[in-house]
């Protein structure tokens, strides 16, 4: 059996914490330039033989954004903007710029803060070397004219996460050339797409996937209409979206806004539903492993997700297990309670370290090894809470197999999903948001959705996508039509339940249930096939709860 202390030794070697800065408060100077790779942190105490934390990582002070290493970046966008205002402009008086409507989402088919982990915020110090965000905190950079929003792992951006136009516009410039799996950071231009959305707005997506994007130069797009796909294009080393909104400021002239508000960006938010920077440690993401990390981590790439398995057997070296957390304060503090099969509480750490500097980190990796003597002796199906700062982080199930033994795969845990908009109209974004159990797969696997969207019982929208959201643009003439998401997730090898949600639109109904156009057979179909009592259905034109001669008649009178 492998030497814990061993283990431990090696990993601190290689990895540890980077000086980064807390969330509130005067940044440090390291913050303000965070190096690109992680620095050691000693260790504060020996690791018990049974083990413990082995290394941690700042994965936010390791992440490069494209727009951050490339000042051409920033002097391309510009200048396409001034290219296309000399062209088709100026959209607006001078009087009414700056009256812009909301954003209706963060144009990434995740949500934000759960599976999208903003890592940057615009920077409003104007001051060189100066930094600070819309909340008074740090989370920003020196010159940041973007919010950047990443995708959990390289493995996200494999299956794919797509991103939308934010509002209805025009396409104004489109790169679509640059590789898009970058790892490390460098000078390389990024993939983007522009678009011009009237008054002289005009919104910027960096960092998209090679070869993804979906519209053309002077193309119309309407809100919540996919574009391309999210990726590390560019000269950044982590996968995610860059979005940039610009507004002019004098003849030939735009700065950049930052739509999100509060204390040290007073006003109307930018956003319709603005969210919140998370202030207490979550977890993003875990797994467990019988493979070294210390080999995994040493290449300092920290951008995919470490190996994973759903089970370990009674000859097993070490127990390795990793975690993903967000906004880990000062001095945060970690607990491990191990029960076996009976129940019996065979290992407590006690209070540990998790954090154990004055930084607070936005994005936070660590891992840990166990030598548990019980781990070794006693299969069956054991259970696992860890704790942070006092609070529930995460639980699960840890089975333990006889030698030689082996365990099936397991499709994903069951999910619920919603239409987030509240009594939509057919001119609003629809968005579908599914919500996962704590463990949303047993076997550590990452978990993919199968968003199929339709209306009347015509597919209207149908994608793979490794995000927990995804959105459908605007639904012209489509009063009253009721819109079905069904989501199915699966592991890659599985298929999990499949969960359906339904939403009504407001207005009045047209006889149109697919809403194709023509009031016609299908429609009258689709009034047959729902026949009957009814809570949410496309044939049930007079919303009476079901579906009947009233509505069949409602839609021959609309025949046509």
């Amino acid at each position: 059996m492998q030497s814990i202390c061993t283990s431990i030794a090696a990993a601190l070697a290689i990895t540890g914490l980077a000086a980064a800065n807390a969330a509130h408060g005067e940044p440090t100077p390291e913050a303000k330039e965070r190096q690109a790779t992680a620095q050691p942190l000693p260790p504060t105490a020996a690791l018990p033989p049974e083990g413990g934390l082995v290394g941690a990582v700042d994965l936010g002070g390791h992440v490069r954004t494209a727009h951050r290493t490339s000042a051409a970046s920033k002097k391309r966008i510009l200048q396409s903007i001034r290219e296309h205002s000399r062209r088709f402009g100026p959209f607006t008086a001078p009087g009414t710029r700056g009256t812009f409507d909301p954003f209706p989402i963060f144009p990434v088919g995740a949500r934000e803060s759960v599976d999208l982990i903003m890592n940057n915020y615009v920077d409003l110090d104007s001051n060189e070397g100066g930094i600070q965000d819309w909340n008074c905190g740090s989370y920003t950079y020196d010159g940041s004219y973007a919010d950047n929003g990443l995708l959990m792992s390289f493995d996200h951006q494999l299956v794919g996460v797509p991103v939308f136009a934010v509002l209805d516009g025009t396409v104004n410039d489109i790169v679509d050339s640059e590789p898009d799996q970058n790892a490390e950071s460098s000078s390389m231009p990024t993939n983007y797409i522009g678009i011009h959305h009237g008054g002289d707005r005009y919104t910027y997506y960096q960092d998209l996937k090679q070869n993804s994007a979906l519209v053309e130069v002077g193309q119309e797009v309407r809100g919540g209409e996919q574009i391309a796909m999210a990726a590390s294009s560019g000269g950044g080393n982590w996968p995610g979206l860059e979005f940039s909104t610009w507004v002019p400021n004098g003849d030939e002239t735009w700065d950049y806004l930052e739509p999100y508000t509060g204390e040290c960006n007073p006003g109307p938010s930018g956003w319709m539903n603005q969210v919140d920077v998370p202030v207490d440690p979550v977890c993003r993401d875990f797994g467990i492993s019988t493979t070294n990390l210390t080999d995994f981590y040493s290449n300092e790439i920290y951008s995919w997700r470490p190996p994973t398995e759903g089970f370990i057997t009674l000859d097993h070296d070490l127990l390795w297990m990793w975690t993903q957390s967000t906004d880990v304060g000062p001095f945060s503090t970690y607990q491990m309670r191990f029960y076996d099969p009976s129940g019996f509480l065979a290992h407590e750490t006690g209070t540990q370290w998790f954090n154990s500097t004055w930084n607070t980190y936005r994005y936070f990796h660590t891992y840990f090894a166990w030598n548990l003597e019980g781990l070794h002796t006693t299969p069956g199906t054991w259970t696992v809470n860890m704790i942070v700062n006092g609070a529930p982080y995460i639980d699960f199930q840890l089975e333990v197999l006889e030698t030689g033994e082996t365990l099936a795969n397991r499709p994903p845990e069951p999910i619920i999903a919603s239409i987030g908009a509240v009594a939509p109209a057919a001119e609003d974004i629809l968005t579908c948001n599914v919500y996962t159990q704590e463990v949303d797969d047993l076997d550590w696997d990452l978990v993919r959705f199968q968003y199929v969207w339709s209306i009347g019982g015509k597919v209207v929208r149908n994608t793979i996508s490794a995000g927990k959201a995804d959105h459908l643009p605007r639904l012209e003439g489509c009063d009253a039509a009721v819109v079905q998401c069904l989501v199915f997730p699966s592991d890659g090898q599985a298929y999990g339940l499949p969960y359906t949600t339904k939403v009504r639109l407001a207005g009045e109904s047209t006889g149109d249930c697919n809403c194709d156009g023509s009031v016609d057979i299908l429609d009258l179909l689709v009034v047959l096939s729902e026949w009957g009592p009814c809570s949410i259905c496309s044939g049930d034109h007079n919303r009476d709860g079901r579906v009947d001669v009233f509505d069949l008649l409602a839609v021959i009178s609309a025949w046509g």
